[in-house]
């Protein structure tokens, strides 16, 4: 009996270690790779092995109209040894809406041949484009040129978004080997009434049922940025990235509406690039470590069983400093 108890409080303690010890990935959207000592702590803490890094953009440049590689990464080569690198190349939709049929195969041979200068040899490659019905037809031949580029034991994906996946009779499957379900920028920015547009639980409980009988294995990345929405007159100015955040605790520039959420502009001002007017509003718009639980719960709840991946979007200083490494750890395991 003793032998017995015994055995269960080992499978106890290594079923433990291994979820204390499951793996977090990370996006890297920033045109220069450094990894700052917080950044690397994270990545050591959460046992990452591989990051998903931004290698450029592909957008029509003007006036030619021509696509065009935008924002290309650079100091690639100060990444760790240990750390696998994903590459991933956003590309917009107008590119494919301007892009002729016949001129697919020569956009995806110019990329392929633009990534294999950055890093010749990567094991998966993946694209992210909010594809329409219009572009749908473009961007698909466009991966089908790429899967002949690229080695057969490449991994090709995809990124998906949640109305994408629920209207797949309409929006298509892309051809590559899995995708990744962009689980956040589920709501409107023009709604100033306390709800969220990073993460709304009524909002993906709308879409959530679709995803069992998703035809392709889904990773999936979940948000910890954040940023405040700008509003003007009662109108949505734009967008406040961490970049451009300003000091909303000085008091000669901004009042408190509502706690830690909503700010006032008392006067009007310049600030990081950004021009306020006397009573403008600024929205907080990011996730709780409570909320960040529940949204892994709601998909592991929805998703088919596979074994997939989690990834936080994004890997920055800011970011990682509103979540604990405890946190994010309780995050990933609800994958395992």
């Amino acid at each position: 009996m003793r032998a017995i108890c015994l055995y269960f409080i080992g499978v106890l303690l290594l079923s433990s270690c291994e979820r204390d010890t499951s793996e977090s990935s990370f996006y890297y959207w920033k045109t220069n790779f450094h990894l700052k000592p917080s950044e690397l702590k994270t990545l050591e803490e959460l046992n990452t092995k591989r990051l998903y890094v931004k290698f450029f953009d592909v957008d029509l440049s003007e006036p030619s109209v021509f696509p065009l590689p935008v924002g290309v990464i650079a100091h690639i080569d100060s990444m760790p040894r240990s750390i696998e690198v994903i590459p991933v190349i956003f590309i917009t939709n107008k590119t494919f809406l301007r892009t002729c049929c016949s001129d697919v195969d020569s956009l995806a041979s110019r990329i392929i041949t633009k990534i294999n200068i950055i890093k010749g040899v990567y094991k998966e490659l993946q694209f992210d484009c909010d594809w329409s019905l219009d572009t749908k037809g473009n961007y698909f031949s466009f991966l089908r040129s790429v899967r002949k580029l690229i080695p057969k034991e490449t991994l090709l994906s995809a990124t998906i978004r949640l109305h994408q996946a629920k209207y797949v009779g309409k929006t298509g499957i892309p051809p590559v080997d899995k995708g990744m379900l962009m689980f956040y920028n589920m709501g409107k920015l023009s709604e100033n009434d306390g709800r969220n547009s990073i993460y709304n639980k009524n909002e993906a409980l709308k879409y959530v049922s679709s995803l069992k009988s998703y035809p392709l294995v889904l990773d999936v990345a979940l948000p910890i940025f954040r940023w405040y929405v700008h509003f003007s007159n009662g109108e949505i100015e734009g967008l406040v990235t961490k970049e451009q955040t300003p000091d909303i605790y000085n008091q000669a520039h901004f009042a408190e509406k509502n706690k830690n959420i909503t700010f006032i502009s008392r006067t009007s001002f310049f600030e990081n690039g950004i021009y306020y007017e006397e009573g403008d509003e600024l929205k907080l718009e990011a996730l709780t470590k409570e909320e960040l639980r529940e949204a892994a719960s709601l998909l592991q709840k929805n998703l088919p069983e596979a074994k997939r991946r989690l990834v936080f979007y994004d890997l920055d200083e800011t970011n990682i400093s509103y979540y604990d490494e405890n946190t994010l750890k309780k995050v990933s395991a609800i994958f395992n």
